[in-house]
């Protein structure tokens, strides 16, 4: 029982884990992630500032906030909401422990969610530490992460625990379900410790059934009729008919 407890509570902890790691993902879906900024050194101006949304739209303004570009990517946007719910279903499976192919379906939703996420999270970190001061040109150049792409960077890290403690979970129950029923060379419940059946087989050592019945044949010979010498003990059995002496 202690094992069987264990082994839900683990299942639902990773259960958890990976439905929040899918929550905290959805704000990307109309939040930007990653924003930077293009200021003059000398003049203090702004001259752009630019969006990106982590599947792949960009926005661009110029001076006093003219929109220059606005491009959207309809098939990466399709492709994050198609993760999102292939993984809060698969998840919704493995809590629910009722289908057979249930931890299949969660790692395999889990999995895909979570290479997705980690690939833009790198990526962005990634051109992120790349920017440089534009200093020789007078630019000054700030990039910074916004809040949906923290909690998209948030969301990489619990993904991945999920997806590791899931892959824990699913292999012990794999593990359990292949152990035999019963080992072997011992006996079925109820069968062993039952004995023969009455009536079938008595104990070691007393004589079958019925074997008191079976005697010798008597014959009424001269010693047996006459009577001297226990005669009378001896019991009458029935011959075949015929004369007597």
């Amino acid at each position: 029982m202690g094992t069987v407890r264990r082994r839900l509570a683990g299942r639902a902890l990773s259960g958890s884990l990976a439905l929040l790691g899918v929550l905290l993902v959805v704000p990307s879906l109309y939040s930007p992630t990653r924003e930077m900024a293009v200021a003059d050194r000398e003049h203090g101006s702004l001259l752009s500032h630019q969006w990106e949304w982590s599947w792949g739209r960009v926005r661009v303004a110029g001076l006093e906030g003219v929109e220059l570009r606005d491009q959207w990517n309809p098939f990466g946007l399709a492709v994050l909401v198609v993760l999102l719910v292939s993984g809060l279903a698969g998840v919704c499976v493995w809590l629910a422990r009722r289908v057979t192919w249930g931890h299949v379906l969660g790692l395999v939703t889990v999995g895909l969610l979570t290479g997705r996420v980690l690939t833009t999270v790198a990526e962005r970190l990634g051109r992120s530490l790349g920017e440089v001061d534009q200093g020789a040109a007078g630019l000054t150049v700030r990039t910074e992460m916004t809040q949906a792409g923290s909690l998209e960077t948030v969301a990489a890290c619990v993904l991945v625990v999920a997806l590791v403690l899931m892959g824990v979970a699913a292999a012990r129950s794999t593990g359990r379900s292949t152990l035999p029923a019963k080992l072997p060379g011992t006996p079925a419940a109820g069968t062993a410790a039952a004995g023969p059946p009455a009536g079938r087989a008595g104990p070691a050592g007393l004589r079958p059934v019925g074997e008191h019945l079976t005697t010798a044949p008597v014959s009424f010979d001269d010693a047996g009729a006459g009577g001297g010498g226990g005669g009378a003990d001896t019991p009458a059995t029935a011959g075949k008919p015929g004369r007597t002496p």
